[in-house]
């Protein structure tokens, strides 16, 4: 009996010592995995705006939006990359109480833009300059109403490049300015038949 006492004894000491509190040593790391293949760059998502005139698409005119990747990543939306085309139309009274100058404008080299006048029952001039690449001011024969006006354009194309985008603002009431995009953070000039608006309401 004495001897089975000293054996449970002795197995209830080995337990205590076998559950220490004390961490074992550190195991050796692991071999690292072998690296993943590098994934395909994405591509570019472009939209272009254009001014529709009265038609079929919108009865009083407005806009057309034409969208799609750019898969060819050559920094225009070619004709076969069209997603999706889209049309904005005016309301039924668009026509009605407001005036405008509308134009085609081309520029070439470092020429100042030309423009091409079809509508101007707003009674004014715009003199176009160029200031530098892809940048141009336009100077009004006469003022406009800051807080009535807003102007319209389309993002032009030319036989050698597609611009990406147009920034127009009216920088007074006798200025315009436009800068003509063509990929992220670059401006570029060529182009032909930028169509152009400037809206007066009444």
């Amino acid at each position: 009996m004495k001897e089975t006492k000293r054996v449970i004894y002795l197995l209830v000491i080995s337990l205590i010592i076998g559950c220490s509190a004390e961490d074992g040593s550190d195991g050796l790391d692991g071999i690292d995995g072998v690296n993943g293949t590098d994934g395909i760059d994405g591509l570019n998502s472009l939209v272009i705006t254009l001014i529709e005139q009265p038609g079929e698409n919108c009865p009083n005119g407005g806009f057309q939006i034409q969208s799609g990747i750019d898969t060819n990543s050559n920094g225009q939306l070619d004709e076969s990359e069209f997603d999706n085309i889209e049309f904005i139309c005016n309301g039924q009274n668009a026509e009605l109480g407001f005036t405008r100058y509308v134009s085609l404008i081309s520029q070439s080299g470092t020429d100042d833009p030309t423009s091409n006048v079809l509508e101007n029952t707003l009674g004014l001039e715009i003199d176009w300059v160029r200031e530098s690449e892809g940048r141009y001011l336009g100077t009004l024969s006469s003022t406009i109403d800051l807080n009535n006006t807003v102007i319209f354009h389309s993002t032009p194309s030319s036989q050698v490049q597609n611009h990406t985008g147009v920034r127009g603002v009216i920088e007074s009431d006798t200025e315009i300015s436009l800068e003509l995009q063509f990929g992220i953070g670059a401006l570029r000039d060529n182009f032909n038949n930028l169509s152009f608006e400037l809206r007066q309401y009444e």
